[in-house]
Formats: structure tokens, sequence, C-alpha cells
């Protein structure tokens, strides 16, 4: 597995302005997605790291900081968008971590939850900047948050998760590297935002049970507050029961779903018979199967 190097020669810092992130091979773009805290970034795949990870890609977030460490000037802190579980190695002591984020498995094994990481570029001139794609990074969990406020990097305050692959976010009004407008990406239709929903149940059942869902297939009942009302199905045998954050994951995703086209998934109850809480309620049925996600056409659902 790969490692946050504390042998290689520094990479060059990036500019003291800028949380981090262009990839060696990508220019660098004109405007800069940027979320609450950094720039928005995301990795999408990894080279070397535990399976749990893999089970929750893509790890977007923020990258809230630079702080530098006894080997490089360069790592930066990465703000999660939704915080991710691992499960500790042999000898880990759990005592380094605060009691809200030790959280078990679905088999009572326990399992850490952070909210951060700390990533560095892994080859020697190479660096976080604007317009990164894949650039190579060695990654590493933020075991305690305190780190956020250290002037230098407290290497036991980590611990060593993976090498992977960070990419610049995609957001809308971007510009090419000649200064004219980017060709703007299609609009969310409900059909993306519920396919993205039903990936999010499946990699929240297969962070529960601590193994990956093969198969899933399941109806959620999305009320007209377009959150989440009603849950049932079937992963891999199993009813398809997420961890807790699952659920606020879930609601995010469908709050997209606001100022949308009803489109062709899920139906609306007839309103004969329903009460005001039922009134705009849809219901959609999903399978998802690898990377697949079908969604019935239910015009005839009833939620």
């Amino acid at each position: 597995m790969g490692s946050v190097s504390h042998d290689q020669e520094p990479a060059a810092p990036a500019p003291r302005g800028s949380a981090g992130a262009a990839s060696a091979s990508g220019p660098a773009s004109a405007a800069t997605p940027m979320g609450r805290y950094g720039p928005l970034v995301s990795i999408t795949r990894f080279d070397s790291a535990p399976r749990e990870l893999e089970w929750q890609l893509p790890l977007d977030g923020e990258l809230y900081r630079l702080i530098p460490g006894s080997d490089r000037p360069d790592y930066s802190l990465l703000v999660l968008e939704r915080p991710l579980h691992f499960y500790p190695a042999p000898g880990f002591d759990l005592g380094r971590v605060e009691a809200d984020q030790r959280v078990e498995d679905r088999k009572g094994r326990p399992m850490v939850r952070v909210h951060a990481l700390l990533v560095c570029a892994r080859f020697v001139g190479q660096q976080l900047q604007p317009g990164m794609r894949d650039l190579a990074v060695n990654i590493a969990y933020v075991i305690d948050n305190s780190l956020a406020r250290d002037a230098v990097v407290d290497f036991s305050k980590i611990e060593v998760a993976a090498v992977g692959f960070l990419s610049e976010a995609h957001a809308g009004g971007a510009t090419s590297a000649d200064g004219q407008p980017a060709t703007a990406e299609p609009a969310p239709t409900v059909d993306d935002v519920v396919a993205d929903a039903a990936r999010v149940l499946r990699d929240g059942v297969a962070a529960h049970r601590g193994r990956p869902v093969g198969r899933l297939s399941a109806t959620l009942v999305v009320g007209a507050d377009r959150q989440l009302a009603g849950l049932s199905g079937n992963a891999d045998g199993e009813a398809p029961v997420p961890t807790p954050e699952t659920f606020e994951q879930l609601n995010r995703v469908l709050a997209r779903l606001n100022g949308l086209p009803e489109g062709s998934a899920g139906a609306p109850p007839d309103p004969s018979g329903q009460d005001d809480a039922s009134r705009g309620a849809r219901r959609f049925t999903v399978r998802v199967e690898g990377d697949s996600v079908v969604i019935d056409k239910n015009d005839d659902a009833q939620a």
C-alpha cells in the first residue's frame, strides 16, 4: 500500500495563496471551481487502497489549506463532502480518535469515521494546482481534526491510507484554456439524480455490512419535500440497510430533484384518497449492478 512519503525529495510547494490543485498533464483552467472553503476536488480511483475505500468512491471535497511538514512544505488538507469509514489496522490504538469517530460495521467490527484527508503529490516535480487531472497523490486519514489548526503537520494525527488520483472537480461556468466558455455539461435530469441516489444507497449498504454489494434492487419513496420517506428492497439477498450517514447523503442527493421536470422515472400517486403528507410523493424502483443503474419507469406507481 502507498504511503505518505517521508524520504522523497520534497515536491515544489504550491503557491501560498492557493490551497492547491492541475495534473502534470493538464492545462490550468481559467476559473477554479470553488466551494465554501477552497477549490473543489475529487478522488475518483486508487492505485493502492484498502477495499473499504474502493466502496466509498468518489471522495469529493474541498482543499482547505496548505500545511507544511517536517519533510516537505506542501501537504494539503482535504475536507470531505461526506465522512468516510475505514477499518483500523491491527495494533491501531483507538484511543487516538474521539469517541464519536469510533463506529462499528454490521458485524460489530470497529471502524473509524473521518471527515478530512491529508494529501500530497506522490512524485517529485508535481504539485496540486488549478486544472489538475488524475494527479497521483499520497493519501492519509486525518484522525484528529485539530490538525486543521496546526502550524505544521503532526504525524501522530494522521494514519496512512492509500495512493490515489486527484482531479479538480467539475463546476458550471468554467472556461477553456483559450479563455472561451467551456462546453456546458447537460443539465441533470430526474433519472440522473435517482441514479446517483441508488449508488449512494448501494455504497452505504456495503459500508454497513463491511463487504461489497454485487446486486441491489430497491424502491425509494420520495416525499413532496424531496426527502426519503420510505425504503424497501434487496441487496444480495438481504434487506438494504445502510449506515445512518447514508440517509443524510440520500436526502442531500434527492434535494436536487427540486425544480427538475418530473421526467419518466417514478410517478406521482393518484391524488384520490391521499392525505396531505402523501400528496406530491413519488416512488422510484432502481436496480444496481456494478456501475450499471437501471430505473424502472413505474408509470402506474403509487407511493
